[in-house]
C-alpha cells in the first residue's frame, strides 16, 4: 500500500514543482513600453524620468508603509524612504539586474507590493529610471496652472501621486482616507491637511519619508481651501 500511495504522490508532487518553479519566474529581458509623457505644462524634459517627481512618490506610497518597509517597521531589514536606501535595491544602467524592480515585475509570491501590485506604468516609470542611471534628479520647471484649480484637475491628481498609497484601502494609516473629495476637504477643513504637507510643527509631516510636496503644489492646495474647495 505504501508503495502504491507513493506512485500516486509522485506525478502529484512533479506538477506542483512544475507550478511553483513557473510560477515564479519571470522574463525580465522584456522591456515595458515607455511611459506616457508627462502633461504640456511640464516644462523640464520630457523623454527623462525624473526620481523625485516620478518615481519616489511610487515607492513611498506603494511600499514606505508602515508594517512594510518604512523606517519603523523595515520588514525584510530593508527600508525605503529616502533615496539612499531605495539606491542600494538598484543598479545603475540594469533594470533587469535590480532587485528594485526584479520584485515588482516578478510572478511570484515575493513580488511587491503584496496585494496590491503596481500597474504596468507605475513600473515602466521604475524601469525606465533604472535604465537612464537612477539618479536622484528633479524637476522644478513644472508649470504651476495656479488660475484654474479645482479638485478633479489639480489637487487630485497629487492626492493620487503622494498620499493615497499610505490613505487609501480598508486600513488607511492613523485612521485617515483621503479616496473620496468630501474625504479630502474633511481634512482640510480641520487644518490637519495644510500642516502636515508644510511639515509645521505639532502635525505629523507628510509626506513621510523625506519627501516634500513642491512650493508649487503646496501654493495650490492653499488657494483650492481659500476658493472655497471646488
Amino acid at each position: 500500500m505504501k508503495c502504491i500511495h507513493m506512485k500516486l504522490l509522485l506525478p502529484f508532487a512533479a506538477l506542483l514543482i512544475i507550478s511553483f518553479s513557473c510560477h515564479h519566474n519571470a522574463d525580465l529581458s522584456v522591456e515595458p513600453p515607455k511611459p506616457p509623457p508627462p502633461g504640456t505644462e511640464f516644462k523640464c524634459s520630457h523623454d527623462t524620468i525624473y526620481f523625485q517627481n516620478s518615481v519616489f512618490p511610487i515607492i513611498l506610497t506603494g511600499c514606505a508603509k508602515t508594517g512594510c518597509h518604512d523606517a519603523s517597521s523595515h520588514k525584510g531589514n530593508c527600508v525605503l524612504e529616502n533615496y539612499a536606501d531605495i539606491s542600494k535595491l538598484v543598479n545603475p544602467f540594469d533594470p533587469q539586474s535590480s532587485k528594485l524592480y526584479i520584485v515588482l515585475f516578478s510572478n511570484s509570491d515575493g513580488r511587491m507590493p503584496p496585494g496590491s501590485p503596481f500597474s504596468l506604468e507605475q513600473k515602466s516609470i521604475v524601469y525606465w529610471w533604472i535604465k537612464q542611471g537612477g539618479y536622484n534628479n528633479r524637476c522644478d520647471s513644472v508649470g504651476c496652472d495656479s488660475v484654474n484649480v479645482t479638485y478633479t484637475m489639480s489637487i487630485n491628481p497629487i492626492i493620487q501621486a503622494w498620499c493615497i498609497g499610505c490613505h487609501g484601502g480598508s486600513k488607511p494609516a492613523s485612521g485617515l482616507s483621503l479616496e473620496t473629495y468630501e474625504e479630502v476637504v474633511a481634512c482640510a477643513n480641520s487644518n490637519r491637511l495644510m500642516g502636515s504637507i508644510r511639515q509645521e510643527s505639532g502635525y505629523t509631516a507628510m509626506p513621510q519619508g523625506g519627501g516634500k510636496l513642491s512650493s508649487c503644489e503646496i501654493a495650490l492646495f492653499q488657494k483650492w481651501i481659500n476658493i472655497g474647495t471646488p
